[in-house]
């Protein structure tokens, strides 16, 4: 099976995860499209500012700094990557191109010209992890088609930053979803769906990690149901989605202040916020 993936040159949790699927098919890998747009990419309304803010309360101090800093880091080797050769190594690109992976950066995935590119290498799948909106030329492109990485139970929580509104909700079950693309978000068919149980002490940081401890597996087993011709997958019911967005300082401080309730009285209560 041809399969081609689109990416965001996300050094915290994407490109870690696209790495482990790569390296359990990489006879199956036709090429690699790095996309413009990062975990911060935003609608042109909402402020940056105020969603930074957001993720450092809903992360916490720590971790907000170490994904700062591994996400410096991985821009300086960037930056300095073009003279020395030692450092472009380290990034993606690099790793892709030691493994004689075709990469090739992108501005627009749904540009004509990467159009064009894309049908000529003859694909069976897409897997899409950048943040970019794929529009239906692109979409109708590999024959079998796009898929999706879904740190959520589809059809609930489609949309953004699923781990803090599990955990903001006070659900009991999470998990990971692959899916196929649509136009509607989160909204095409099931192909695979690990779950898993929310404990009491869980935290955003402590959810995504395991949410991305399993994501490596679901995608290959998804890749092997589609390679095997299978097509009897888990619909996506509208009428029982459930649409979350990018989380604003209201939710993050409620988020917050519940975590500190939490540590201080030893009680493993739920982190849903009162209404």
């Amino acid at each position: 099976m041809r399969v081609f993936i689109i990416t965001m040159d996300d050094p915290v949790q994407t490109l870690p995860f696209i790495k482990k699927v790569i390296e359990e098919r990489k006879d199956w890998i036709v090429g690699v499209a790095i996309a413009k747009g990062d975990r911060l990419t935003i609608r042109k309304k909402q402020s940056k500012g105020v969603y930074l803010l957001s993720l450092l309360m809903i992360m916490g101090p720590l971790h907000f700094i170490k994904n700062s800093f591994v996400t410096l880091r991985y821009k300086g080797f960037h930056l300095f990557g073009r003279w020395l050769p030692a450092l472009k190594k380290k990034t993606f690109e690099g790793w892709l191109e030691k493994k004689h992976i075709p990469v090739r950066k992108v501005s627009n995935v749904n540009d004509p010209e990467f159009l064009d590119f894309l049908y000529s290498q003859d694909i069976d799948v897409i897997i899409n992890q950048s943040q970019s909106l794929l529009k239906q030329p692109l979409l109708d492109i590999p024959k079998i088609g796009v898929i999706n990485r879904h740190n959520a139970l589809l059809p609930k929580n489609r949309g953004r930053l699923t781990p803090f509104w599990v955990l903001h909700k006070g659900e009991s079950e999470t998990g990971v979803s692959i899916h196929f693309v649509t136009k509607k978000l989160d909204a095409g068919k099931i192909i695979v769906q690990k779950r898993f149980n929310v404990a009491p002490d869980d935290t955003f940081n402590s959810l995504v990690k395991k949410n991305y401890t399993l994501a490596p597996k679901a995608m290959t087993e998804a890749l092997d149901k589609l390679e095997a011709g299978e097509s009897d997958f888990m619909e996506n019911d509208d009428a029982k989605a459930t649409y979350n967005t990018t989380p604003g300082l209201k939710e993050a401080f409620s988020y917050r202040k519940k975590l500190i309730q939490r540590k201080l009285t030893g009680k493993n209560s739920s982190l849903q916020s009162s209404k």
